[in-house]
């Protein structure tokens, strides 16, 4: 047993029923009240009123905290709906991407030229979608070479070639041997038939 509890025990045996229990409610009554709360400067009933103010002030920051709590959940949820919205956005332009640039590597291996490759540059990626009913902006025809030679993966088949501002070409998508191209691209097959020119 600790000094502490073995002084209390002591203090306990000391006194007679009614001034254990009033020790034990000045005890009580001083503990709530607080640290603040000097024994020698107040009595128990104003040491009481102050424990009350208190309690009735923790209620009032426990309710203020839980309110936070339930405003702090609220803001997360509309957090996560938005997140869901972005994802959900980027992944349907992401599979765009994909389907656009399969819809210029299909075109690629219906026509075919004498050198046996085709080369794209932004108009002529945009006239290639337009005709398969996809609609998209010129300044987006950049993002679907970059993706055709991604979903190739093999720049001897399928490459970008950057030109700068200067130059006399564009930059421009380059598809040589597009027999050579895989049988299906971002879920479009690719392969059905040559035309000529």
């Amino acid at each position: 047993m600790s000094d502490e509890y073995a002084e209390a025990r002591r203090a306990d045996e000391a006194l007679d029923e009614d001034g254990a229990n009033q020790m034990a409610f000045r005890k009580m009554i001083y503990g709530l009240a607080g640290d603040d709360v000097d024994p020698c400067e107040c009595g128990p009933v104003e040491a009481a009123e102050r424990a009350i103010d208190r309690v009735d002030a923790l209620e009032e920051e426990n309710e203020q905290l839980r309110q936070r709590v339930c405003d702090l959940r609220d803001q997360t949820e509309k957090m996560n709906r938005g997140a869901e919205l972005y994802q959900t956005v980027a992944r349907n332009s992401a599979a765009k991407r994909d389907r656009q640039a399969a819809l210029v590597l299909k075109h690629a291996t219906k026509v075919t030229s004498a050198a046996g490759r085709q080369e794209y540059d932004g108009s002529r990626i945009q006239d290639v979608l337009e005709a398969a009913e996809e609609k998209i902006h010129r300044t987006n025809t950049y993002a679907v070479m970059e993706k055709a030679e991604q979903l190739v993966d093999n720049r001897d088949l399928c490459r970008v070639q950057k030109e700068s501002r200067s130059s006399l070409k564009n930059t421009r998508l380059i598809v040589k041997s597009p027999t050579d191209l895989p049988e299906t691209v971002a879920g479009v097959r690719i392969h059905e038939g040559v035309l000529s020119g």
